[in-house]
């Protein structure tokens, strides 16, 4: 079974080695100006969290998740995804039960298509937008 661990920020040079791959290449394959460093400081100055999806005993996937505030929701954002095990609906209700745990009312994503429709069909995520941009 696979099991969700939330890393504290005291095991974090610990768990990094072996995350930093499988996010780098999420964020690679994402539009954005985030690099993996700038990930890295994001988790160290508390504005994201980071997640591992553990099966025995071994991380096999990995996310962070960024908590904030809006006029009538508070709202968790998956910022990263990779490895794998993440995008599973019965490991993702864990991720789930802490959001709720932790006053969370809305968990949203930004995704391209083929990722949208993964979250749609495996973690029952409905699309609420399109995001669009131009770069001048």
């Amino acid at each position: 079974m696979i099991q969700v661990q939330f890393v504290p920020l005291e095991h974090f040079y610990q768990v990094w080695p072996i995350v930093e791959p499988m996010l780098k290449k999420s964020l690679d394959a994402s539009p954005g100006d985030v690099g993996i460093e700038h990930l890295k400081v994001y988790i160290l100055g508390k504005l994201q969290t980071l997640i591992v999806a553990v099966e025995n005993g071994t991380i096999i996937g990995a996310g962070t998740l960024q908590i904030e505030n809006q006029p009538n929701n508070r709202v968790m954002s998956i910022t990263t995804t990779g490895g794998r095990g993440i995008a599973n609906k019965e490991v993702f209700s864990q991720v789930e039960t802490w959001a709720k745990s932790q006053g969370v009312t809305k968990i949203k994503v930004v995704a391209r298509e083929l990722q949208a429709r993964l979250y749609r069909q495996k973690l029952g995520l409905v699309t609420e937008m399109y995001v669009m941009e131009k770069s001048i």
